[in-house]
């Protein structure tokens, strides 16, 4: 299964759960919007929606604004179109935002995306492209989780299991990354990073948050560990490591623009 199908088949299952679990994803949408105060921006387009938590924050923030979010899952879609339905100013598609439909042209005054964009298999080329279907003035501002994210997991499961796990987040970008693809990109741009981490009860409840947000280890090799015995072996593991189960989150807020007039 190619990596948009499995994003796609992950994200839709996860979309009744998402909301109860994104506590650290609510907090990096609500900096961002925080980021975007004081700016005018009469067209947005809003890259991986989601359920729509994020966008009923732009509508809320840009009252008079045109927004147009996009999501890969169709499930993730209907839920925010249910969630935005009191804002006349959005409308929900199902697109790829890594390869936009002709009909998703621009100009925006804002391209925006939080914890979306770290799943893209060609980052620069995205923001190239967002970079085309900007206003002369736009602007385009995401955060994206970095390969920092989740590290005592990895190193737990890496030391436990060796290579049958893999975490997603290893593939994520560095900020040296960002920082290259922004520069070929934009006249002005800032890449900042902010750290969050969270301490869950125990392993089940760190891996329970994981896939009710969409996201899972991947396997290498089965089969993975299932019995209660071989959880505690990595719990036992994760804890004489880090003393606790304590789960670090690497953010990048990233904004780019030709000039800035807002």
């Amino acid at each position: 299964m190619c990596l948009k199908a499995r994003l796609i088949k992950s994200f839709s299952r996860a979309a009744s759960t998402y909301d109860s679990y994104a506590d650290v994803q609510s907090e990096v949408a609500t900096y961002l919007t925080a980021r975007l105060k004081g700016r005018e921006f009469h067209r947005i387009l809003e890259v991986g929606c989601g359920t729509g938590f994020y966008t009923s924050m732009l509508a809320q923030q840009f009252e008079s604004s045109h927004i147009y979010a996009v999501d890969i899952s169709p499930v993730m879609v209907a839920h925010a179109r249910l969630k935005c339905a009191r804002y006349s100013g959005v409308r929900v598609e199902k697109a790829d935002g890594e390869f936009l439909p002709p009909f998703i042209a621009g100009p925006f005054d804002l391209v925006t995306a939080s914890g979306a964009l770290q799943w893209f298999e060609d980052l620069e080329k995205t923001i190239q492209q967002y970079c085309r279907i900007l206003s002369p003035s736009g602007s385009v501002v995401f955060a994206v989780f970095g390969p920092h994210t989740l590290f005592e997991l990895q190193r737990t499961l890496r030391h436990v299991l060796c290579d049958k796990v893999c975490l997603p987040a290893i593939f994520f970008p560095k900020e040296d990354i960002l920082k290259a693809f922004l520069s070929r990109a934009f006249n002005e741009w800032t890449v900042k990073e902010l750290g969050l981490s969270r301490t869950y009860p125990d392993l089940l409840s760190l891996f329970r948050s994981l896939k009710s947000t969409g996201v899972a280890p991947r396997m290498r090799a089965e089969p993975f560990v299932r019995s209660r015995a071989g959880m505690l072996a990595i719990e036992r593991s994760y804890k004489k490591h880090f003393g606790s189960i304590r789960a670090t989150y690497q953010i990048f807020i990233c904004d780019g623009a030709q000039s800035r007039n807002n």
